[in-house]
């Protein structure tokens, strides 16, 4: 199974979740199964807690507060991306973009 990735941008005023706006920033499905891999083979390792809380029929939400711990954890998963279709779903995510910069091009994605 496939692991999607929606980021979404939520921003809520008080407690009320009248309040409560979201918008969508980026959807990357996961239809050839490279993210799936890469997070398989991280997770549990003792390196990714915060991905290791990631259930792929569930839904794994953060506060800004997790998202520099999310964000360490990236790298992880770029480090040990191992083949070309992992690198580009990598590549894909809006936070991954950035990442790959720092490693040279990488080709978009074919689906």
């Amino acid at each position: 199974m496939g692991v999607d990735v929606e980021l979404i941008r939520v921003e809520q005023q008080g407690t009320s979740p009248r309040r409560r706006r979201e918008s969508r920033v980026a959807v990357i499905g996961d239809v050839h199964f490279h993210l799936a891999s890469v997070l398989e083979r991280v997770q549990h390792r003792g390196r990714t807690p915060m991905l290791d809380r990631i259930d792929p029929y569930g839904l794994l939400e953060l506060t800004s507060v997790e998202m520099p711990q999310f964000l360490s954890e990236l790298d992880v998963l770029v480090e040990e991306a191992d083949g070309t279709g992992e690198e580009q779903i990598l590549s894909r995510t809006p936070l991954g973009r950035d990442m790959s910069r720092q490693q040279g091009p990488v080709p978009p994605l074919s689906g």
